[in-house]
């Protein structure tokens, strides 16, 4: 079953939830302010991300989370551990919607396109 990583709140999550039902795609909805991440889980994503996707496009820089950041915090960011670290203490951070099947990363963020190729 398809999982759906993100913030209930986030208006790109709920796009994304809006596409899926809409297409009556089954999947789990995950969320990670409820300390689901780990440096675990991470890590398998980033062994399975598709073409396209580095370890780097599981951070929005374009949030207010990283506008937020210190300059140290931000150096930090630059490493995949430290991308990590960030996105284990502050789930926000990350790009969202991550929806993986299995450990496997489909997608990151919401792209219809993306999606139509990936979950149809």
């Amino acid at each position: 079953m398809l999982r759906l990583y993100g913030i209930k709140n986030c208006n790109t999550v709920k796009k994304s939830i809006d596409w899926l039902n809409g297409q009556k795609i089954n999947f789990e909805f995950m969320d990670v302010k409820k300390g689901i991440l780990d440096e675990k889980t991470l890590s398998e994503w980033i062994e399975n991300l598709p073409n396209g996707y580095s370890w780097e496009s599981l951070v929005n820089k374009s949030g207010i989370t990283w506008r937020k950041l210190d300059d140290e915090q931000k150096k930090i960011a630059g490493t995949q551990i430290g991308v990590f670290g960030l996105i284990i203490e502050k789930p926000s951070i990350m790009k969202r919607p991550v929806i993986t099947n299995g450990n496997k990363v489909l997608t990151i963020g919401f792209d219809e396109l993306k999606f139509s190729e990936q979950l149809l």
